[in-house]
Formats: structure tokens, C-alpha cells, sequence
């Protein structure tokens, strides 16, 4: 066995990454996973193997040193980022035989990866601590289909946000894209990156935090946010998939209304949970992720192109129809003004905008913020973490490129403390829109889910 302590030492996490590393050793909150269909053109004469699967992932590895960073010290007030001298990837490189081709699925749901992304997303990274990295990439090929695979990188909250699962992508595409015309014989073996990490959020984020902030009067309306907080977390999750077409008619629609995609999504859903729920819940809460890449002391192309944690979120609040209507758009738009005001409205003198996060701060242990929140009421109903679209179309994939990115799938498992439900959104290169969705066992009954699975996947297509 390795022992940790002996690794070479990088820097100490920032609060954010704190905040992931406490939740993780606490069992709170296991990992965050973006599943990517790859494609090799049909003229090529490349064979997909490990060894190629391999040269590219070293190369992914080299240009990305967090990816060779695990966290020590977890549950202490110092926890630090130390470097691992080798990878091994056999290790926590898995090769795994679909039972049938993907490409018959005919754009329903992909059962088969769901059930993977499950028990990925209910796995920590405590096994061999110190030997492995602190993420995993399984690949997903049918024995018959040579030519295509699905990747799926799932990884520790505390080395890279959503975002970042894209950023792995956009460079294992391209470290393919690469790689192939050389069908090298792929190392097995990769020498960690002796690069510094890039810094923490808030050594490129002033983070300030707004003293004279006040939160508007609310009425006192009843809310559900599923059962109380309670551990341990055993997560459920199962996507929903949409296709290209209708979902250019569900994007055109939110144009048309002039609200976001993301807005659009959360009134759906509470709209869906409205119909579902006992009429005396008045209100549903949800919670709205944001990355603060746009305000990071980087260049622009930096920031969009680093694995790291760089994320802030608040809230919306839907309330009740009071005539019982199923439509979406008066919540979306609230919902869109809502998310107006954090990004234009809520700015502090040095114009990026205040951010929730930037409490942790002023906290020495995150440790007993969440265990005091076992036993109480969650704050919010759901969440829609909305990831946008998988670059696609760019001069990196262009007509002549040998691999192309389909399906996306953007999964995590639950937290402790978070939503009763949650829905992790993004865009394929196809245009289809993928949403994931992780509860609790215990928090939430499978039934409603289930409910509000099909009542989504309804209002979705009524757009086409």
C-alpha cells in the first residue's frame, strides 16, 4: 500500500473544493459522471482497441495535471492537492461489452448506461486510496460495431465542476482525432504531468461577499422538498433523451417566449410536480447552478479550457397557479428574470456578480455544516444544473474529422443535503438534449419520479 502522505504535496483546496472533498468523505456525495457516443468515420481503417483508448487518455492526462492530483486529508481543516508520480491505467481504465448496439436504441433510453452510471455514481474513490486517481473511464462497446463506443468519465467533485466533464471530452476527442492515423501502441503506464494545478476559485475570483444584501419579503407558502435529510445516500438515476429534432422545437419555442432553456426546463418540472403533489404545497424551490468562468482572472480561453471547480447557484421559486393552468411560460419567464438579476442586477463593485459560495469563506470546517443538517427540511424541491451544448461543428470537428461526438449524458449522484430531486441537463454533438435525473432512496418514492420522467418527456415533445 502507498502511503498518501508521501506524495509529493501541490497546494492546499480552495473552499470550494473543500466543500466537495468533506461531502465525499463524509459519504455525503459521491461523484459527478459526463458520458460521451463516439464515432469513427466510416472510410477510416482504424480499429478501436485499448491501446488507442489508452494514447489517447495519456495525452488527456499530460495536458490536465489535476487529473494526476488526489486530495489528502479530507476530514481535517487542511486538506491539500498531492501529485501521483505514475498512472496506471489498467487500473481504472474499464472495457465494458454492451448486451446490445447502441445504435439500437433508435433515440429511447439507453437502460443499459443508466444502470452503469447507478452503481458508478453510489462507487467513491476510497478503494486503494493513494494508488488511484481520483476519477475513472469506463468505455461502453457492443462486440459487433467496431466503430463506435460510448465514454464514460466519472469523477470526484472536488477536481473539476460539470463543465469540466466537457473540457475531458472536447480533449479526448481531440487527443483520438490525434492519435489515430499513428494506431500506436498505447502506454499503459503514463508519467503524471509535472505542471502546476490551476488555482483555486478563490485565488481568480474575488468572491465578495455582500453585507447589505437583504432577501425580498416572502409570503409564508407551503413547500415540498421531499423527506427530510438523513444519511446514508443511496442514489437512483435514469436520463431522459430527447431527440435533435424535437429538441430544436423545444429551443425555438423558449426563443419564440423569450426565456432560457434552463428556465423553461424548471417550470416544466415544477409545473409536472404541481399536478403530482397534494394541491395544499403552494410553492416548489429550486436550485440553479452557474459557472463563474466568465468572471475568472484567466484569459477567456483558459478558464472555458480548465478542469476545475468554478461553479456558484441560487435559487427560483415557482408558486401554485391560482387557476390550475399547465402552462409553463409564466414561470419561465419569472424564472428568467430571476436569473437576469444574479447576472446583471447582482453585481458587486468590481463587476462580477455576488456569489453565494463565497460564505465558505468565513467558515473554518464545512465538516459541521452538514452534518447539523441531518434531521431538517431540504431548502429546495430540485435542481436544474444545465451544462449547455457539447462543442460540435467547430474547426476541431470539422467535415474531414475521423471521430465524432453524439450523445451526451450528464449524471451525479445525490447529496445528502441537496434537492429532493435533481436534473443535470446538456446538449449533445447530435442536438439532442439529455436529462438526467438523480434522487435519493428515501427522500423521494420512485413513483413520483417516474411521473415526472414521463410528465417531462410529455411537455418536451408537445413542441414539435
Amino acid at each position: 500500500m502507498v502511503d498518501p502522505k508521501n506524495l509529493e504535496q501541490l497546494r492546499l483546496l480552495g473552499k470550494l473544493e473543500q466543500v466537495s472533498a468533506v461531502c465525499h468523505h463524509l459519504g455525503f456525495y459521491q461523484n459527478v459522471g459526463l458520458s460521451a457516443h463516439y464515432t469513427l468515420s466510416g472510410s477510416s481503417s482504424v480499429t478501436i482497441s485499448r491501446h488507442l483508448i489508452f494514447a489517447a487518455l495519456s495525452k488527456v492526462i499530460r495536458k490536465h495535471s489535476i487529473l494526476s492530483a488526489i486530495p489528502i486529508d479530507e476530514d481535517t481543516l487542511a486538506p491539500y492537492f498531492a501529485r501521483l508520480p505514475l498512472i496506471d491505467l489498467e487500473q481504472f481504465v474499464f472495457i465494458i461489452d454492451r448486451s446490445k448496439p447502441f445504435t439500437a436504441l433508435d433515440g429511447t433510453e439507453d437502460r443499459e448506461l443508466d444502470e452503469i452510471l447507478q452503481t458508478q455514481h453510489n462507487t467513491n474513490f476510497k478503494f486503494e486510496y493513494g494508488s488511484l486517481p481520483f476519477w475513472r473511464l469506463l468505455i461502453l462497446q457492443h462486440t459487433e460495431l467496431k466503430n463506435e463506443f460510448t465514454a464514460s468519465f466519472i469523477f470526484h467533485h472536488g477536481i473539476g465542476d460539470g463543465v469540466s466533464g466537457l473540457v475531458f471530452h472536447r480533449a479526448f476527442r481531440n487527443a483520438l482525432e490525434e492519435a489515430s492515423p499513428l494506431i500506436p501502441e498505447g502506454e499503459k503506464v503514463v508519467l503524471s504531468s509535472t505542471d502546476p494545478l490551476v488555482p483555486p476559485l478563490e485565488e481568480l475570483h474575488p468572491m465578495p461577499i455582500n453585507t447589505n444584501a437583504t432577501p425580498p419579503p416572502t409570503p409564508a407558502l407551503k413547500e415540498w422538498t421531499g423527506k427530510p435529510i438523513h444519511a446514508p445516500c443511496v442514489s437512483h438515476y435514469r436520463t431522459l433523451y430527447i431527440s435533435p429534432t424535437a429538441t430544436t422545437a423545444f429551443i425555438q419555442e423558449c426563443k419564440k417566449q423569450k426565456v432560457s432553456v434552463t428556465s423553461a426546463l424548471g417550470s416544466s418540472i415544477a409545473t409536472i410536480l404541481f399536478d403530482i403533489l397534494p394541491p395544499s404545497f403552494e410553492a416548489l424551490t429550486c436550485i440553479i447552478p452557474v459557472s463563474l468562468r466568465p468572471w475568472l482572472r484567466l484569459p477567456r480561453n483558459v478558464a472555458d479550457d480548465a478542469i476545475g471547480t468554478y461553479i456558484d447557484a441560487f435559487k427560483a421559486q415557482f408558486t401554485r397557479p391560482a387557476d390550475g393552468t399547465a402552462d409553463i411560460w409564466p414561470g419561465a419567464r419569472a424564472a428568467s428574470k430571476v436569473i437576469s438579476n444574479y447576472l446583471t442586477s447582482n453585481l458587486s463593485p468590481s463587476g462580477e456578480p455576488y456569489t453565494a459560495v463565497a460564505i465558505f469563506k468565513t467558515i473554518p470546517d464545512v465538516s459541521i455544516i452538514f452534518n447539523s443538517t441531518l434531521g431538517k427540511d431540504r431548502d429546495a424541491a430540485f435542481e436544474v444544473s444545465n451544462l449547455g451544448s457539447f462543442l460540435s461543428g467547430s474547426a476541431e470537428e470539422g467535415t474531414d474529422s475521423l471521430w465524432k461526438v453524439g450523445r451526451v449524458t450528464f449524471s451525479r449522484s445525490s447529496v445528502v443535503s441537496g434537492s429532493a430531486v435533481t436534473m443535470s441537463v446538456v446538449s449533445g454533438g447530435d442536438g439532442g438534449l439529455s436529462i438526467g435525473f438523480s434522487w435519493q432512496e428515501g427522500v423521494v418514492e420512485d413513483v413520483l419520479v417516474d411521473k415526472l420522467f414521463d410528465g417531462m418527456r410529455t411537455s418536451v415533445l408537445a413542441f414539435q
